[in-house]
């Protein structure tokens, strides 16, 4: 996580020149069958989802090259960054300013694409040598404190604010005190704040440590970059130990954010990890049925199509295993809970999307997925999934339909007009656990499991390599939870 502050909560400078080069962008390509798409949504998730998400969805994103010209101990300096907002108050930086150098801003427009792939504060991309700017000597300017919040004796936070917030928690959370809403985008977190009624918006995680310390009994739920999860998590923690603390998945990208809330977990921290379709209902069907099985799991998972812009394809971000694989691996390890062992990995150069992974279990069990972004857009995810075991077979078809032939032949058969993934009742559980109706079932060895799986998998895709044992590095953990 890379430590940033807003201009706002900097001292000890004269703003000279802000020059910004929009970039209008798209993370995802334009729907085809429009009419089609919205009938099959309105059918299988029910009308109120559907308005939230079409009047969620941004059409245009804007993204601007920011270039800070500013004065100070009587020197000009000069930082880069790109921004979502024209405000200077509200520009997330990195503290870090440059001796100022005269840019050619023509040759930026002419190639903007080209400079905006190369500063990406959240990214640590920020690469001054093609300005040919000397970086040898950078000054950091004084944080100013932000100001002391007042004193409650519970309530909740949200760090990140995207269109999973609005579609999928922030409505049971209705009846709550809502301290503070976070987000780097400073339109976004004001108006969150304002439509949700939190207490203070904060655009920088790090300026809410101050009113989590302030709070009794605080929650937290981590919806923001995946490569600041487990940091975040830390931080909260740092600042109150009394702290409830729900991650969204995944919980991590490296092995370091591994270490960081495995700690946490021997600390006794309160944490619950936001796997949604282990609170799917024909899920946990499966979960008592399978109970001490040898399965073989295949799962086949149309994605939906993203554009190379996306921030899921960000370096720090892991790849799109980290980020919608880590799903069905985790289902798996929820089904099987036996140790992983050997990785296998497929994928076509041509079509980097498409990728085949093979899991394979201490106790004999398989697991296959393979996931890919072709096929029709229309019904978004889709995911088939035959679970073998015995003398059984399940099958699930996009938690529409469940059947399951049994030992005798009969078939036990369950449908749902709704397609149900499991995020309401993973939020209201969560709300048990923050009232201590309820504690985690997300241990320590699940995340193991889940986290050490994952990051292979992104490093194998990455380094084009097929087949690798992970059973020491997994047994590493494992000791590192026992001592």
């Amino acid at each position: 996580m890379e430590k940033l502050e807003q201009l706002k909560y900097l001292e000890g400078f004269k703003l000279l020149e802000v020059k910004q080069f929009e970039d209008k962008y798209k993370n995802r390509p334009d729907f085809t069958n429009k009419c089609y798409k919205l009938l099959f949504f309105i059918l299988r998730e029910g009308l109120l989802r559907t308005i939230k998400k079409i009047t969620q969805l941004n059409k245009y994103k804007f993204r601007f090259l920011t270039l800070l010209v500013i004065e100070a101990n009587n020197k000009k300096y000069l930082n880069i960054s790109v921004q979502t907002q024209k405000d200077p108050e509200s520009f997330v930086i990195k503290n870090e300013f440059f001796p100022y150098k005269e840019i050619n801003y023509n040759e930026i427009s002419d190639n903007l694409e080209y400079y905006l792939s190369n500063f990406n504060q959240f990214t640590g991309d920020i690469n001054y040598r093609i300005f040919n700017i000397d970086t040898s000597n950078p000054i950091e300017l004084k944080a100013k404190k932000v100001p002391l919040p007042a004193q409650f004796h519970n309530g909740l936070f949200i760090y990140g604010l995207g269109h999973y917030v609005k579609m999928y928690i922030i409505q049971h959370f209705s009846k709550f005190n809502k301290i503070a809403c976070v987000d780097y985008k400073a339109s976004l977190s004001e108006s969150f704040k304002i439509n949700y009624n939190f207490h203070y918006a904060y655009l920088i995680p790090e300026y809410s440590y101050n009113a989590i310390k302030n709070v009794k009994y605080p929650y937290a739920i981590i919806a923001t970059y995946h490569s600041d999860h487990a940091v975040i998590a830390a931080d909260i923690y740092k600042a109150n130990p009394n702290s409830v603390i729900f991650i969204e998945k995944p919980p991590v990208v490296t092995l370091d954010d591994l270490k960081i809330l495995l700690t946490l977990y021997k600390k006794g921290a309160n944490i619950d990890i936001g796997f949604n379709r282990r609170h799917i209902k024909f899920n946990k069907y499966v979960e008592k049925i399978v109970k001490n099985k040898i399965l073989i799991i295949t799962c086949s998972v149309k994605e939906v199509v993203i554009n190379d812009n996306h921030w899921y394809l960000w370096k720090n971000q892991g790849t799109r295993i980290t980020g919608n694989l880590v799903h069905w691996i985790d289902l798996a390890n929820f089904w099987i809970k036996s140790k992983p062992l050997e990785i296998n990995l497929l994928y076509s150069k041509k079509n980097p999307g498409t990728q085949s992974l093979a899991v394979i279990y201490e106790n004999g069990s398989i697991l296959n997925i393979t996931a890919s972004d072709k096929g029709s857009e229309l019904r978004g995810v889709q995911e088939k999934i035959e679970i073998r075991f015995d003398n059984e077979t399940i099958f699930i078809d996009d938690y529409l339909k469940m059947v399951h032939i049994r030992k005798n032949g009969r078939c036990l058969t369950k449908r749902r007009i709704v397609r149900d993934k499991g995020h309401d009742r993973m939020y209201k559980n969560f709300i048990n656990i923050i009232k201590n109706k309820n504690k985690s079932r997300y241990k320590a060895v699940d995340l193991i499991n889940t986290s050490v799986v994952i990051y292979y998998a992104a490093k194998m895709f990455a380094d084009n390599i097929k087949n690798l044992n992970v059973e020491k590095e997994i047994d590493k953990y494992y000791k590192m939870i026992q001592k």
